[in-house]
């Protein structure tokens, strides 16, 4: 005489997947949130117009993902620029170098936000 079970595992995997990719973009958003403010104790400032308008364009999808933009008609060429001599320490590549330098960081509020589930 022998001892049988059956044993049946029910899972959803659609919903586990869009689950992750809930958190991921999430994570993305508020790492984005994270990148605006450091790049904005470096964005170029003389009457604030450049730094207003900063923002976060949030992830919509896991593929395209979160973006930081500054949108104003120089923001790219004072970006580039960094030889430019501005004020109170202030600087070009205003986003890349919080980007870099902040990268652990980033990468850390990404990653808190996927393992969170």
């Amino acid at each position: 005489m022998g001892v049988q079970a059956n044993v049946t595992v029910e899972s959803n995997v659609f919903q586990v997947l869009n689950d992750a990719e809930g958190r991921l973009m999430r994570g993305e958003n508020k790492a984005a949130e994270r990148l605006l403010a450091l790049s904005s104790a470096e964005v170029p400032f003389e009457f604030g117009t450049l730094d207003e308008s900063g923002a976060v364009l949030p992830a919509e999808n896991a593929e395209d993902g979160a973006a930081v933009t500054y949108d104003t008609p120089y923001a790219a060429r004072l970006h580039e620029h960094p030889e430019y001599d501005f004020q109170n320490g202030r600087k070009g590549k205003y986003l890349e170098d919080p980007a870099i330098h902040n990268r652990a960081e980033l990468g850390q509020i990404l990653g808190a936000e996927v393992r969170r589930g």
